[in-house]
């Protein structure tokens, strides 16, 4: 078991928070509030996600578990559609495909790999999910912001291919390898560089958990790389699902689908 921390030694984090309003302060960064709020809705929203947690372990219900991690993915979608830029009318075009993306990989890694009893345990269902979700939200806001502003700043560009005949599966091909690649690279640039430059929060949190360092590495190798397939086919998956929308019925942009 870890160490508990008391909430005394809790209050004490305070003083790097304080330490990075110095900074704000000492390059005129008008973030202090930003900071502060960032900071409190994280203590708060955590405190209120363990508690519930807490009961979700203790019940370790099928059906709770299933539609706790569909509010996850709603809210991972809908974050990742306001950071990249776009209108939330795209929301019912890239939900399916992130929910595609997350249970395909989530389930072959339950029934295949982890392989827990129950098949359900909300202690591994859960969290995996999270790393799941969080990781291709994080993904798919650099790939889609990157996809559809570059097409937009090259909107004659891309309509001399439609003009010429190509469809629009053919004509974005360009930008979606640009796109795509921008958004893949610092995720590999983090995989070759764990266990020497840095040592990955699941694996770190397993060894303080009391994990020998041996069973932690083995559960960080199998987490990065189920991470890295539910990231590129979830991205992959809603962009190809957002084509719908993101084009009108003659193969040009919808500019509509910006804020």
């Amino acid at each position: 078991m870890t160490n508990d921390i008391s909430m005394f030694n809790m209050m004490l984090t305070g003083a790097t928070l304080v330490l990075t309003l110095f900074i704000f302060y000492f390059l005129k960064i008008n973030l202090f509030k930003e900071a502060i709020i960032s900071a409190g809705r994280m203590t708060i929203q955590l405190f209120l996600v363990g508690i519930y947690l807490s009961w979700i372990f203790r019940f370790n219900h099928p059906f709770i578990n299933i539609v706790y991690i569909l509010f996850m993915a709603a809210v991972a979608n809908y974050t990742l559609i306001k950071n990249s830029g776009l209108r939330l009318n795209l929301f019912n075009y890239t939900f399916p495909a992130l929910l595609i993306g997350l249970s395909t990989v989530l389930v072959y890694f339950m029934f295949f790999v982890y392989v827990p009893t129950p098949i359900y345990d909300a202690k591994y269902l859960i969290p995996i999910a999270g790393m799941l979700l969080g990781n291709s939200m994080t993904r798919a806001i650099v790939t889609f912001e990157r996809f559809y502003n570059s097409i937009k700043d090259d909107r004659e560009g891309f309509a001399s291919f439609i003009i010429m005949g190509g469809t629009v599966r053919e004509s974005i091909i360009p930008y979606l390898r640009t796109a795509y690649k921008a958004g893949i690279s610092p995720s590999l640039a983090n995989m070759a560089t764990i266990g020497i430059v840095f040592l990955p929060g699941m694996m770190t949190g397993q060894i303080l958990g009391g994990s020998p360092p041996i069973v932690a590495i083995k559960y960080q190798i199998t987490i990065s790389l189920a991470i890295l397939a539910a990231t590129e086919l979830s991205t992959l998956l809603m962009i190809l699902f957002s084509l719908k929308k993101g084009f009108d019925s003659y193969g040009f942009l919808n500019i509509n689908i910006f804020k």
